[in-house]
């Protein structure tokens, strides 16, 4: 019989169902092979999708149905020459978002929803481990060479270390150490408040950690420098909290922090960043890395930073510029040298001496109500707090085979600090306080070295990291303090502190000065060796290590008190000996994870 056209446009003028036909069907042809998988002479105009499928519906002697609403303005290209019926479909349905399936043998239904079915698809990719020493992941990082000076994974190590990175350094817009160490478990960051920096040298007090004041180590080397560190110049920050000292030798109880300096990287990197922020802060920086050599084999990377504020407290400003510049040369495969220099100069430290406050007058009122939060309670002409930094650091790494490595970090430091500054002596009436004039300079010069063998080997199914070393620490103090002891002593009033001194530190009788002047030198040797293997059979990780040190130190003071301010001339000298002290100790530690 056959399916006259009247009845197919009644059917698409009555139903959501369409359908195209015009096939003549015997019974011998119901038993005939389909024309699904025989090519069909095409000829079929570019147009509306509807006719199209009804020329190949004609031309090929198969049933389509559609729905109408689907296939309403929706366009098609043409068709000309031998294809399949499967071929000819999915050139008339492409981009129409329309898909079909055969049913029937004959039949074929055009779908309104493009439901595809995708064969088995196979993924490949290589698993990254992170840089122990690199920035980490957003907030997350895995791995640390901290407390172990191995590359080992956080989770196995028996001590709590906590790592702020550098995307977490960055959101939170830390400008120190100790800025970014205030949301560290462990960590009391910032307990002098604007009265330290949190640095190295002097960051007794200000950072505590577990209950005790920290140490500071970069790159796995004691640091005493007397700047704050600078976040821009690192890559992370880290929290080891526990007993360290089988690894480093002597450190505080508590723990100890360490940073991780930024270094070239493989992927070139160039970022330029200008910035503003509160008390009148603007900032400039700059970090870029990229290859020297067209291999690659010698990268370079310089990270700068300029920057100027002020602080809530008036006449305390913050200034620095800084830069860090490094090469690495991976001279083969197996060797590879890094070497780093830094120099900063901070002519305002942010903080000051003068950052005490009577307790009349803040906490509760005075005699005209309670001052100001920016009120600088000191000397605007004696008023310098700066430091200067410099270094030089060197790492070499070789890779003898899979079993050995050697590693060597070398660095020298030498920093200064510079203080005329006056601080507060205590309260002379409600509304009045003392000061006192001083000029303290501070200069440390540090050299450090720490040599390494590591590296892994199985006892069936145990695995071990081995490391053994041997490190050494040598650095000098050398410390001036003078203070003008006039009497009687300067008073500011707190509601009106505009007060210029001149302070008075010669000892010549003809200056008539009141005071004294001490200088101190202290020389502090270590040397150490040490050993450790992290143990690891299944999911039980097992740390065993231990350290000889020796260690010598001495220190000379002296302190020469003059009075002429009465013209009688009246001094004294003290001196103090701290005698060669040479001393060893064995430490051992052990721990278990699971």
């Amino acid at each position: 019989m056959i399916i006259l056209e009247a009845a197919r446009r009644a059917l698409r003028r009555g139903a959501l169902l369409g359908s195209v036909s015009l096939t003549l069907m015997t019974a011998g042809e119901a038993r005939a092979e389909t024309p699904m998988d025989r090519p069909v002479e095409f000829h079929v105009s570019g147009g509306d999708l509807d006719h199209a499928l009804t020329q190949a519906a004609d031309q090929s002697g198969v049933h389509i149905f559609f729905p109408s609403a689907s296939v309403a303005g929706k366009k098609s290209v043409g068709l000309s020459g031998k294809l399949t019926v499967n071929q000819a479909l999915a050139r008339l349905l492409s981009g129409s978002g329309l898909s079909w399936h055969l049913q029937g043998g004959k039949t074929i239904i055009v779908s309104a929803s493009s439901n595809i079915t995708l064969g088995p698809v196979r993924v490949g990719g290589m698993v990254t481990h992170q840089d122990p020493t690199g920035p980490g992941v957003g907030y997350v990082a895995e791995n640390t060479m901290a407390g172990t000076k191995t590359n080992t994974p956080i989770t196995e190590i028996p001590n709590s270390i906590y790592v702020v990175t550098k995307q977490q350094m960055i959101d939170q817009q830390a400008q120190s150490v100790q800025d970014a160490l205030k949301y560290t478990a462990g960590i009391y960051s910032g307990t002098l408040g604007t009265n330290a920096s949190g640095a190295a040298a002097d960051s007794n007090g200000a950072i505590y950690q577990r209950g005790f004041t920290t140490t500071q180590f970069v790159d796995g080397l004691l640091s005493n420098s007397v700047s704050a560190g600078e976040t821009n110049f690192l890559e992370r920050v880290e929290a080891i909290n526990g007993p360290a000292s089988v690894m480093y030798g002597q450190t505080a109880p508590g723990g100890m922090i360490a940073m991780s300096l930024k270094k070239p990287t493989e992927t070139p990197l160039h970022q330029v960043s200008v910035g503003f922020g509160n008390w009148g802060r603007y900032e400039a920086t700059v970090d870029v890395s990229d290859k020297i050599t067209k291999s690659g084999s010698v990268r370079y990377r310089l990270a700068a930073i300029g920057v100027t504020q002020g602080t809530q407290t008036n006449n305390v400003d913050y200034k620095r510029v800084g830069v860090l510049p490094s090469i690495t040369w991976d001279i083969d495969k197996k060797t590879s040298l890094t070497i780093l220099g830094s120099y900063m100069y901070t002519p305002g430290t942010g903080v000051t001496t003068a950052a005490h406050y009577p307790v009349v007058g803040t906490l509760i009122d005075g005699p005209n109500g309670r001052i100001a939060r920016s009120t600088f309670l000191s000397t605007p002409n004696w008023n310098t707090n700066s430091a200067t930094d410099a270094m030089f650091e060197y790492q070499f790494n070789h890779n003898f085979n899979k079993f050995v490595n050697f590693n060597q970090t070398f660095r020298w430091e030498k920093s200064d600090f510079n203080g005329k500054e006056t601080f507060w002596d205590g309260q002379k009436v409600p509304g009045q306080v003392y000061i006192r004039p001083e000029w303290i300079q501070d200069t440390w010069e540090t050299i450090t070295l720490d040599t390494r063998l590591f590296g892994k080997f199985n006892t069936g199914p145990v695995s071990h990291t081995w490391v053994v070393g041997s490190d050494f620490q040598n650095y000098h103090d050398n410390w001036s303090y003078k203070r003008d002891n006039a009497s009687p002593e300067m008073v500011v009033d707190i509601y009106n502190p505009r007060t210029n001194y001149t302070p008075c530190f010669s000892s010549a009788s003809s200056a008539g000065c009141n005071g004294w002047d001490t200088a101190s030198h202290y020389d502090y040797f270590q040397e150490g060796v040490y050993f450790q293997d992290q143990i690891k059979w299944h999911k039980l990780s097992i740390l065993l290590g231990g350290r000889e040190d020796w260690v010598n130190y001495k220190g000379h003071y002296s302190t020469y008190t003059y009075n002429n301010s009465t013209g009688q001339n009246t001094s004294g000298m003290t001196y103090g000996n701290d005698a060669p002290e040479p001393a060893h100790a064995f430490t051992w530690r052990g721990g278990d994870n699971l």
